[in-house]
């Protein structure tokens, strides 16, 4: 079976470079979303179901089923859309300067003066893995921290490939050479992107508040700007219409001072993750429902 599923991830990884190769990328992205769309249809019966669970917790009774329905969709085309999006500007270079604009770029570049990197948290939420080639056409060195992939070609294929294109990925295990990667980046002044809103069953977690829920949630993003004095921030992507999207950098990320460690942690990822509640509640088709978000519970004296 495994061998089977190494094979699947070849086939399908050749033949997405290939046609991102070839393709125009008008020609490339249309084909991937009819396909993406067409895996949705077919074989999201759980998606959809995990989806319409989130958005019960998030929105309770007040949403009709309907409603729920239709933004579940929507969600997973935006999503799916983006992820498109991003294998097309992987092989070309500066379709992402045409795609996206980003807000907040001053701010960015003055804190980078001090020599420490940036920390930019994320979350799934449009076209989040698209932006990042924004941020490369610009001239910055980007990192991001993701998970690994479960088929074993990929691990090592993926990663490298996305090295060919500017983009360097940290894989969040094993945690040990995660931690050293990313403080590798920071101190040589690059940017490292950091996801923040997916459920966190590793140790160093935090449980903070999500629509009103308690959410397990990496510390991560508030971790490493304390440790190392880089600063935080917090990146989204929202559509213009004609195709293009607006990035926004939120200003530096205050963490509080004069605290516990502990204290400062739970502060600083409960600020971040209302940054991410608030852009779910004003725009819930761009944020991904698809994820189990409140799985985890607390254990005895974990708060």
């Amino acid at each position: 079976m495994r061998s089977l599923q190494y094979a699947a991830g070849a086939v399908s990884f050749g033949l997405l470079t290939v046609l991102a190769r070839i393709l125009p990328p008008s020609a490339f992205c249309a084909f991937g979303r009819f396909g993406m769309s067409l895996f949705y249809i077919l074989a999201g019966r759980k998606l959809r179901k995990v989806s319409r669970e989130s958005l019960s917790v998030a929105f309770g009774s007040g949403m009709a089923e309907e409603e729920k329905m239709r933004i579940a969709e929507a969600s997973a085309k935006n999503l799916m859309s983006g992820l498109v999006g991003h294998a097309c500007s992987a092989f070309r270079p500066g379709l992402a300067t045409r795609i996206f604009s980003l807000d907040g770029k001053e701010s960015l570049d003055s804190a980078l003066q001090k020599g420490r990197g940036a920390v930019i948290s994320v979350a799934h939420f449009g076209p989040f893995s698209w932006m990042l080639y924004k941020f490369i056409d610009l001239g910055y060195k980007v990192n991001v921290v993701m998970r690994p992939p479960r088929n074993g070609f990929l691990y090592k294929k993926f990663r490298d490939a996305k090295r060919i294109c500017g983009l360097n990925i940290i894989y969040s295990v094993p945690v040990r050479q995660c931690v050293v990667e990313c403080l590798q980046a920071l101190e040589k002044g690059e940017l490292v992107f950091m996801p923040v809103d997916q459920n966190y069953g590793g140790t160093g977690r935090v449980f903070v508040d999500f629509f009103g829920r308690k959410a397990a949630t990496a510390t991560g993003p508030v971790m490493f700007a304390r440790k190392t004095g880089a600063p935080l921030f917090f990146a989204h992507a929202l559509p213009e219409g004609s195709g293009r999207f607006r990035i926004t950098l939120s200003p530096e990320i205050a963490l509080e001072k004069g605290v516990s460690e502990r204290e400062a942690l739970i502060a600083g990822t409960a600020a971040v993750t209302k940054i991410v509640e608030d852009l779910a509640r004003a725009y819930p088709e761009q944020w991904s429902w698809m994820h189990k978000r409140w799985k985890a519970v607390p254990r005895d004296g974990e708060v």
